[in-house]
């Protein structure tokens, strides 16, 4: 950069006095101008060519810091609706599980229910089977006693008839 800087100056001199037309380092001069024109153009363009690289590289990391941003934002969305859908299948299985034994508890009461209705009709049964026994019992033991009792009624007549014939065979 010095060496260009000090060219540079040389250069200005030679502008600021020219030589004389007939001098003949004016074409080396104007030749070596020239080709200092074109290196600092071509050094100014290199400069422009890294500056405007840098800021294509700065935009494509950009872009690729913001892919790559996306995708873990794309990958925790998956890893949040993942858990959404874990916790809601494991809802509606506790749930179901819940529905279940909700039913069986149902089932299991009205199995009872209907079991006690048995035990109590087979109860009532029993019940009026020894009802209808006690009532045939009684009816025998009412049938013994009358019978038991037409016998000694028959006793008591006929001891009443063998007085009463004893009676009557004294009074005669």
């Amino acid at each position: 950069m010095v060496l260009v800087s000090l060219e540079v100056v040389n250069i200005q001199q030679f502008v600021a006095h020219p030589f004389p037309e007939s001098y003949p380092t004016k074409d080396v001069g104007r030749k070596l101008r020239e080709a200092l024109k074109q290196q600092l153009t071509i050094i100014h363009e290199r400069v422009e060519a890294k500056k405007i690289a840098k800021l294509a590289l700065a935009e494509v990391r950009q872009l690729l810091a913001k892919e790559e941003e996306e995708k873990k934002l794309e990958l925790g969305r998956d890893e949040i609706r993942a858990r959404v859908k874990e916790r809601v299948a494991t809802r509606l299985q506790v749930e179901e599980e819940n529905m279940e034994k909700e039913e069986m508890k149902k089932a299991l009461e009205k199995l009872r229910k209907e079991k006690a209705k048995q035990v109590d009709e087979e109860i009532k049964e029993e019940k009026e089977e020894k009802s209808e026994s006690n009532r045939e019992g009684e009816v025998k033991k009412a049938q013994d006693e009358d019978k038991l009792r037409g016998k000694e009624n028959a006793k008591d007549k006929r001891k009443g008839s063998k007085a009463e014939k004893s009676a009557r065979k004294g009074q005669k």
